[in-house]
């Protein structure tokens, strides 16, 4: 299970996703939400959302991120967010380290101990439910630690990768 903080509208709730087979539960304020993933491509999602009395409504996701500014489509409705970064991390990830938000296995490994990245820049790449989830530099920095393989099944919140952020120059 991974847990956020979702700010929408300004007003701040927990957020609790967790996975049961094929489906994903979102669970917010008390209310959880049972989606199906249908179909994933470059393109983005199709969910079914399985609904009180056992109806079914299909939806259709994309997102698009620059740093991090980001922009979900839902249904052809545009919601505009911004990505928080918490220093210091959860329990599993400290100060610069990245991780997997739910459980998948390592794809790809783009990058080296050493390497300079950019904000945004994919890192790593991993494949959980047919779908590829790119781990991407929060920042602009330098790779200190890589703590995974290829091929390697990880855990949500387990660091996979470590980044020491570069400071600005004027």
């Amino acid at each position: 299970m991974a847990k956020f903080t979702l700010s929408l509208f300004g007003e701040t709730d927990e957020v609790e996703v967790s996975q049961q087979g094929d489906y994903v539960h979102v669970t917010r304020a008390g209310a959880t939400a049972e989606l199906r993933i249908l179909h994933a491509d470059s393109q983005g999602l199709v969910v079914e959302h399985l609904q009180a009395g056992g109806a079914r409504r299909h939806l259709r996701l994309a997102v698009h991120s620059d740093g991090d500014r980001r922009q979900a489509w839902v249904n052809g409705r545009t919601f505009p967010y911004e990505r928080v970064r918490r220093r210091g991390g959860g329990p599993a990830a400290g100060d610069g380290a990245l991780a997997a938000s739910i459980p998948a296995v390592v794809s790809q490994i783009l990058v080296a101990v050493g390497d300079q990245v950019t904000a945004g820049q994919k890192l790593i790449l991993l494949e959980s439910m047919k779908m590829v989830i790119p781990i991407q530099a929060p920042f602009d920095g330098r790779v200190t630690a890589v703590k995974c393989a290829a091929g390697e099944s990880v855990k949500a919140g387990v660091p996979l990768i470590e980044i020491e952020e570069q400071p600005e120059t004027p």
